[in-house]
């Protein structure tokens, strides 16, 4: 197992139980010399909660395999709210925010689950691809995309934290070609 045990603690239950949570400890290879986590290791942590999420979703190594196609991040962001120290547990959870027929949106909490507050938040914005060569940008097949609306749907009865609007696509322009509703 690596530095990270995503074995599948969950939060308490809660009106956020509906998200996919992992712990995962503070690494002393993190703390920096200000004492406190780097602010390098905030998009590392979620990397491991971000594959397993795709796999529960089946969008992970096995749809890979099985179809050719798969998804690539193409923007990533954190927004820091509080300090991370050595010995605090962090805990992840992981929303599906928004999708399209092309894009999708995680929206990550990290939490200091010792001192019960919000750390930060992050999110992917993520493209479906059909993996060529070349790659190629294509529409997410309507099986994966009918689970994923029910997965965005459950997710949105969890309040998301106010700091995510912070975020881009939270309160900041879109790019042109977006769409202009509240789908991403």
């Amino acid at each position: 197992m690596n530095a990270y045990d995503l074995s599948g603690d969950r939060r308490p239950d809660d009106d956020a139980s509906r998200l996919p949570t992992y712990c995962i400890p503070v690494d002393p290879a993190w703390i920096d010399g200000n004492r406190h986590m780097n602010a390098a290791f905030y998009l590392a942590i979620v990397k491991d909660p971000a594959i397993a999420v795709h796999n529960d979703w089946d969008y992970g190594e096995d749809f890979r395999a099985r179809t050719g196609e798969s998804n690539f991040v193409v923007r990533s962001e954190v927004a820091h709210v509080s300090e991370l120290h050595l010995c605090d547990e962090i805990v992840v959870a992981t929303r599906l925010w928004a999708l399209d027929r092309k894009r999708l949106r995680l929206l990550f909490e990290i939490r200091n689950g010792t001192r019960n507050r919000l750390a930060a938040v992050a999110q992917y914005v993520i493209i479906h691809v059909a993996l060529g060569p070349p790659p190629r940008v294509r529409p997410i097949p309507d099986a994966l995309y009918d689970r994923l609306l029910a997965v965005r749907d459950d997710h949105a009865a969890v309040p998301v934290p106010p700091e995510a609007a912070r975020l881009y696509g939270g309160d900041k322009p879109r790019p042109a070609g977006w769409p202009a509703d509240d789908t991403l």
